[in-house]
């Protein structure tokens, strides 16, 4: 079958973050086509969702019909290949499994890092409702962070999913936009800026108050909000 490709952006926004071990030490062993692209795809899934964490079922992949498309099989019904090749991730110990609280015939998979063996250990169901798709990547946070602050390291992350459990995802958005404007691209400030508008009220017009939040970050009143 022949491809016909476009070519890549060198847009930065385009970019996936690979772990560069998978390139040392995986690929050159792989023998199977499938299982590479399976890697692939679920290391691609925690970095557009910043959740090395999370957890991934056979029925969310199978929910992706562009990546189901392309998986090779001349024998097999699609939820048998999918489960196969995770068994087979499981068994090189790219994956850890363990057994569904809520159907025990089901299985849950966890990537085999800090953070997956850390979610695996304490059957941690708190990512298995993401259904990320590759024909429909929702905007979010991690993705507006990374694309307008800076990298996206395990604290940013726990601080921007703890941020999304306390003020409105658009507060969010606004408060980025606004430290992106002031050119001051810290977290830190940004917390500040919705910090204010929860205690103060926001009607989004206020842009006398944001300037207040930059003179003050300036002069440091916000004491370490420029480390992060």
């Amino acid at each position: 079958m022949s491809i016909h490709f476009n070519g890549f952006q060198e847009n930065k926004k385009e970019f996936t973050g690979i772990p560069d071990v998978f390139f040392r030490e995986l690929l050159p062993k792989f023998e199977d086509i499938n299982e590479i692209k399976l890697c692939l795809y679920i290391l691609w899934k925690a970095n557009t969702i910043g959740d090395f964490g999370m957890s991934i079922t056979a029925a969310d992949i199978l929910l992706d019909e562009i990546f189901m498309s392309g998986f090779i099989s001349s024998t097999d019904e699609p939820e048998k290949l999918v489960t196969k090749i995770l068994e087979k991730a499981v068994v090189d110990n790219i994956l850890i499994k363990i057994r569904s609280e809520f159907n025990k015939e089901s299985s849950i998979y966890f990537i085999n890092s800090p953070l997956g063996r850390k979610a695996a250990s304490e059957k941690s169901q708190k990512s298995q409702s993401v259904k990320t798709t590759l024909d429909q990547i929702q905007p979010n946070i991690f993705r507006l962070y990374q694309e307008n602050i800076g990298p996206l390291t395990p604290i940013i992350a726990d601080a921007l999913r703890e941020a999304e459990d306390i003020y409105p995802v658009e507060w969010i958005e606004e408060a980025i936009k606004i430290a992106v404007q002031n050119n001051v691209r810290r977290w830190r400030y940004v917390e500040s800026i919705l910090d204010r508008w929860q205690k103060e009220g926001r009607d989004g017009t206020d842009r006398e108050h944001d300037q207040e939040d930059y003179r003050r970050y300036i002069k440091g009143e916000y004491g370490e909000i420029g480390h992060h």
